[in-house]
């Protein structure tokens, strides 16, 4: 015979039991003492927060026939709701009964007085998925239902009911459970079963239930399972495929410090070890949120951890300048959606999680993302050059006059190196953006190398980028206006295309190496929109 669960065998018997929904509860338990119970309620709210549980509780103490506080759980009706054997409580799933005809079969039985309580309680469970025509069915019933009947309607998206069944309901919202409400429910349960468990491993279960009692339960069952008397930090991170905080910690230290290559090899390592990648992108993210909370504010509050984890990550989080810690959490939160999409479905599944981490790097990095790591020597043009008053775009006759952006002094000629320019080269990137431009049109692959000539900027493209230097030269004049916010208003900008051996020696790798791996099997390199 198959062993109760855990989350059925502890589930919320009196209004007390029910963890973290005070507000719904004390509301509840004052209008049954005032005898002001209502004749529909909505319950609304994540699941695992205890709408149902509560809903039990409330036909138990309405048809409760014991003394003093309600329900009682000793009499006759309470007995018979806990065990699940009471015909006057009905509970319907929405989700498999959407029809009108389902819905009109209820309203026919509505009229029929109970036979055991005195009150008949209808639980009409993921209401939502009622058809249209069903709510409008329920809609009369609903508004004037016999003096007999409660219902009780419970959703996790009260967005999807119409307004006219929310106007004839009083409405509670569930919230999701604070972690340390879950951790005192666990260690109850644990003490009661007789079992043992770190403060820390019950943390963690917690954190992972995301604010649902159930799913922090059923992972404690999970656990259970194990057959072990003690459940460690260790055992749920072995059982339940989840990352060691210090595997996460590692790989933001590569993350911020633009390590690709350690950066790598640890997410490999922890795939390795038997972490699920999609798993440890969550982690990832929910890392990278709380140094952005740290970063943006005094939030320790809402972390919940322990004080030296957040010692370390207060040090991480002032490595990093809040802007990029936003792209970068940004960049994980889209790499979940591409394990959703399937993107994960692969023979490499962590490459969804390998891409959020380069393209983090190289976003901060910016011009690393666009140049050879090796650059030559810069071109030094005699000190009497001076900066043109004039900017001609590569196609069409020098006549045109880009307007002033800056009228800062510009760079000294000879001072502008590569290195100097790759440097500044985020900055640039943000100048197109902030002013509507491609910034695409400046990275890696569609650039592959700059020049500098007294005050003109050489921008090189790749010979299979023809198409992008004429999108690019549609939107020069943004790209000029970010060059001289940057550099000052001296210098000019000029795309050119690389011919002959040079564009077979530069194309023939990019420079990144998880796009050399496409290319070398077959995948070519898709131009921006």
């Amino acid at each position: 015979m198959a062993t109760q669960a855990l989350y059925r065998k502890w589930r919320s018997q009196t209004f007390e039991d029910v963890i973290g929904q005070n507000h719904v509860t004390e509301t509840l338990k004052k209008a049954i003492a005032l005898d002001r119970v209502a004749h529909a309620y909505l319950f609304t709210g994540p699941r695992g927060t205890g709408k149902t549980s509560t809903a039990r509780i409330l036909a138990k103490a309405v048809n409760c026939t014991g003394d003093g506080e309600k329900p009682c759980n000793q009499c006759s009706i309470c007995t018979a709701i806990t065990e699940g054997r009471l015909m006057d409580l009905i509970e319907i799933d929405a989700a498999s009964n959407t029809s009108v005809d389902d819905i009109r079969d209820l309203r026919d039985k509505v009229g029929f007085r109970p036979g055991e309580a005195k009150t008949k309680f209808y639980i009409i469970d993921e209401v939502h998925m009622l058809s249209k025509s069903a709510f409008n069915a329920l809609l009369k019933t609903l508004e004037e239902p016999p003096p007999h009947v409660i219902f009780v309607l419970a959703t996790t998206e009260p967005e999807k009911i119409p307004a006219t069944i929310k106007s004839r309901c009083q409405r509670f919202d569930f919230r999701r459970i604070r972690v340390e409400d879950i951790v005192g429910r666990l260690q109850f349960i644990v003490e009661q079963e007789g079992l043992r468990a770190e403060t820390e491993a019950l943390t963690f279960i917690a954190r992972q239930a995301g604010g649902s009692m159930r799913d922090a339960i059923s992972l404690l069952d999970q656990l259970t399972a194990y057959g072990q008397n003690e459940i460690s930090l260790d055992l749920v991170h072995s059982v339940l495929g989840t990352a060691k905080n210090a595997a996460t910690v590692a790989v933001v230290g590569h993350l911020l410090t633009g390590d690709i290559s350690g950066g790598l090899a640890a997410i490999n390592d922890v795939v390795s070890s038997g972490v699920e990648p999609r798993q440890f992108t969550l982690e990832m993210l929910e890392y990278l949120r709380g140094l952005m909370l740290l970063r943006y504010g005094d939030s320790e509050q809402f972390l919940n951890l322990p004080p030296e984890q957040l010692q370390t990550m207060k040090t991480q989080a002032a490595m990093v300048e809040p802007a990029r810690l936003l792209r970068m959490t940004q960049r994980f939160n889209d790499a979940i959606k591409d394990f959703k999409t399937g993107a994960g479905n692969t023979s490499l599944p962590q490459l969804p999680l390998e891409l959020a981490f380069v393209e983090s790097v190289t976003e901060a990095t910016g011009m690393a993302a666009a140049l050879p790591v090796t650059a030559s020597a810069p071109v030094k043009p005699a000190a009497s050059v001076a900066p043109p008053a004039k900017q001609a775009p590569a196609s069409t006759p020098a006549t045109a006059t880009p307007p002033p952006v800056s009228t800062t002094e510009p760079v000294a000629v000879g001072t502008l190196t590569k290195e100097s320019l790759r440097a500044q080269w985020h900055r640039i990137l943000e100048e197109v953006r902030r002013r509507g431009g491609n910034e695409q049109y400046l990275k890696r692959p569609m650039v592959e190398d700059v020049d500098i000539e007294g005050y003109t900027i050489v921008v090189q493209f790749g010979a299979a980028y023809q198409m992008t230097v004429k999108r690019a030269d549609k939107a020069k004049e943004k790209i000029i206006d970010a060059f001289q916010a940057v550099l000052g208003s001296g210098w000019v900008v000029e795309f050119k295309v690389l011919s002959g051996a040079k564009a077979d020696n530069q194309t023939a790798a990019s420079g990144d190496a998880l796009i050399d791996a496409a290319l070398s099997l077959g995948g070519k390199l898709k131009e921006p929109e």
